[in-house]
């Protein structure tokens, strides 16, 4: 019988040896390996693809070139060419950019009747400006603005059920475009743009508009959980609790403005005196008693001098000026001067011996024509449009807006639903440890871990929970006009609408769709008009600069003497010069003719030619700043339709993905129930499967964020939401 113990330790020292070989040899594999491979902290990367290099043709000899044997160098450089690295990105699977379209695309009729729209709102239009001729009482009463409307609860009302809103998107857009105070701004602003027509047309200068845009609040958003499945968390534990900051995303639910004004701070010289196209009388009416003086009396025989007693009069006077297009100017006074200084006797009548002045003042260079002195109303008209383009802007903005934080409600609200699968999974999985535990077949620190599960779940739920009420009171801001009102206070909104992603992946066409925005967009179109107001204002800078060349004529009743020189006219301001000559009157009882040429010449002109020129220098920045908005609406397309493309294929990852877990989590229970398995395992998946579920929600999310993003880039959120901008205007949406 041989030895038993002398056997295995022979055995046992041959497998020991052999490991020690097998270490060794696999050590210096490992180094040999080590001297090769790039850094730990570099992932390994696919093949770097290199585009096979063309045959190079020869150059032909150009005139003036001597021609060159061969285009390669004819020794090698000492420096090193560049290598690929492992970061080099394998561009075979990346798609090229997009063709633009050469041209930007003619307004769209959409946009067309936007600007030319007639409708006004009903509570916000001043009463109507009495300016016409012979309105005589109304002229002299300004124009009364209703206090700021309550808003309409009627149709919320109808959606309150049981103390909670009952809402759908159609709904929430109706609300807010009706009753959000941003919106209701824009209609004011429409009236400022009508008033500086009116304005413009009496030979005023213009006030402006207000070029800002409000934007909605971004809201709480939805969930953002990234994907996370067994093969990339393996250094965390489903246990854990993850805790996010309630506290800040109140911060989001404040509003931002966006400045659409094409001319920055650039404001534009007046330009030349506006004619007073308002007819305006100036008179003058009152008591005058003059004293002892002696006073030259001429008799037809001969001169002398004659002492008077104290004598009373009613001076008169009275002075009519006007202004027309090609830049005329009419002034015509009449007043009893004569009678007041050299009259023998009193006299009461202040029209009983008048003397009268009629001038009539034609510009000649600076001043003259239709283009220049109306250039403020062609201002103003294109500013009528501005502003209903800046309206509709905003009206989209605020769809856009409150379309976000809607769907953004519809996702919270999902993953509410998420949170209490797994809450629920997770207490039905705490109840079996119990029973396994009592009965024996399971480990008490087993029932732990299941409790642990519970916990967190539980605070991931309280999470969703706090995230929708914070979304739910930001959302409601938008809808009212005043959120103290006790006829909208609701418990809670119920979102009706949900988010429905296609199978099919988008077929975009980005030069079509390009070209659709740029004859869509209302911010691009209103910069347009900007860039036209401009150039208008730039114009009448530019005619400044011609010297003052008037031509006068006067004719003058009781008068010895030349009108003296002024400039009628006013800095659109509509206030007129007091004529000079409206109490001196003439001095002798006959009559003057005059007629002639007024200039003004300034030598060196400096103030004129900086002010053309900077206006100048502003239409072009205005221009740049044009150009650069349509370029932004290029690359908005572009990125748009990338956006929409990639959340439409991280959905379907994320829905696999999804799948994929469930199937994980269906496999490891099974290997639990024989055995081959442990309870920290269907922990682990069941927590994995939660978060894919919430990833899969975020995604959907992501998907309609993309579509409606691309949507407002294209300019036409309102048409795909049935919203007329007329009835925008009336606050009245069908």
């Amino acid at each position: 019988m041989k030895p038993v113990i002398p056997t295995r330790i022979a055995i046992s020292a041959i497998i020991a040896l052999a490991r020690t070989a097998c270490v060794s040899s696999l050590a210096v594999s490992i180094i040999a390996t080590a001297q090769q491979r790039p850094p730990a902290s570099q992932s390994p990367q696919p093949p770097p693809y290199t585009a096979p290099q063309p045959a190079l043709s020869p150059v032909p000899a150009s005139s003036g070139l001597a021609a060159t044997e061969s285009q390669q160098p004819s020794a090698t450089p000492d420096a090193p060419l560049p290598q690929p690295d492992g970061s080099t990105i394998d561009l075979r699977d990346v798609k090229p950019l997009s063709v633009q379209p050469v041209q930007s695309a003619q307004l769209s009729a959409t946009q067309q009747r936007a600007q030319s729209t007639v409708t006004k709102p009903q509570a916000e239009t001043p009463s109507s400006l009495r300016t016409g001729l012979f309105n005589v009482v109304g002229a002299y009463h300004p124009a009364r603005v209703a206090a700021l409307p309550a808003g309409d609860t009627s149709r919320l009302s109808s959606l309150v059920r049981d103390g909670k809103l009952y809402l759908s998107l159609h709904d929430a857009l109706a609300l807010a475009i009706e009753n959000n105070l941003d919106v209701e701004v824009g209609r004011y602003s429409l009236g400022l743009a009508e008033t500086d027509i009116t304005r413009a047309k009496g030979g005023g200068t213009l006030r402006g508009l207000d070029y800002t845009v409000t934007q909605t609040a971004p809201g709480v958003g939805a969930a953002t959980t990234p994907f996370l499945i067994t093969t990339t968390t393996q250094n965390g534990s489903p246990t854990n609790a993850s805790i996010t900051d309630l506290s800040q995303v109140t911060q989001t639910g404040s509003t931002t403005q966006q400045s659409l004004s094409e001319s920055g701070t650039d404001t534009y010289a007046q330009g030349p005196p506006i004619p007073i196209f308002d007819p305006t009388l100036i008179g003058e009416l009152g008591y005058l008693r003059r004293s002892n003086q002696t006073s030259l009396i001429e008799t037809a025989t001969t001169g002398s001098t004659s002492n008077t007693g104290p004598l009373s009069f009613l001076s008169g006077g009275l002075d009519y000026q006007q202004g027309f297009s090609p830049g005329t100017q009419i002034e015509a006074f009449v007043d009893n001067a004569p009678s007041v200084l050299y009259g023998p006797q009193s006299q009461y009548n202040p029209f009983k011996s008048p003397s009268t002045s009629v001038t009539v003042t034609q510009p000649l260079l600076r001043g003259r024509g239709r283009a220049v002195n109306l250039r403020f109303v062609r201002i103003a008209q294109i500013n009528q449009k501005v502003s209903r383009l800046l309206f509709e802007q905003q009206v989209l903005e605020t769809v856009y807006g409150v379309s976000r934080l809607y769907y953004d409600l519809v996702s919270l609200g999902e993953n509410i639903g998420v949170k209490e699968q797994s809450l629920a999974a997770a207490q039905r999985l705490l109840q079996d440890d119990r029973n396994q535990v009592s009965e024996g077949t399971l480990a008490p620190v087993e029932l732990t871990r299941a409790q642990a599960l519970v916990s967190s779940s539980r605070l991931d739920l309280i999470q969703a929970r706090g995230q929708y009420r914070q979304q739910e009171v930001i959302l409601r801001q938008q809808l009212v006009r005043n959120m103290a009102d006790p006829g909208v206070q609701v418990m809670s909104i119920v979102a009706t609408d949900r988010i429905t992603v296609p199978d099919a992946a988008p077929q975009l066409d980005v030069s079509a769709l390009t070209a659709d925005a740029l004859a869509n967009r209302p911010d691009l179109a209103q910069a347009g008009l900007q860039v036209a107001a401009n150039e208008v204002s730039a114009r009448g800078t530019g005619n400044a600069v011609k010297p003052l060349l008037n031509l006068y004529a006067n004719v003058q009743a009781r008068g010895s003497s030349l009108v003296p020189y002024q400039n009628l006219g006013s800095a659109g301001t509509g206030v007129v010069q007091v004529p000079t000559a409206l109490t001196t009157g003439g001095l002798r009882l006959s009559t003057i003719y005059q007629a002639g040429i007024q200039l003004n010449l300034p030598l060196r002109n400096r103030i004129a030619q900086a002010d053309a020129a900077r206006d100048q220098i502003q239409l072009r920045r205005a221009q740049g700043r044009t150009a650069k908005l349509e370029n932004d609406i290029r690359q908005q397309i572009e990125n748009a339709s990338v956006a929409l493309e990639n959340a439409h294929e991280a959905y379907t990852a994320a829905v696999e993905s999804r799948d994929y877990q469930q199937q994980l989590l269906t496999a490891e229970i099974d290997k639990f129930a024989v055995g081959a398995s442990t309870n920290f395992m269907i922990i682990q998946d069941q927590a994995y499967l939660a978060q894919a579920r919430s990833t899969e929600v975020a995604a959907r999310s992501n998907w309609m964020k993309a579509q409606m993003a691309l949507d407002r880039a294209l300019g036409d959120l309102l048409s795909k939401n049935r919203i007329e901008l007329d009835d925008a205007i009336r606050a009245d949406i069908k």
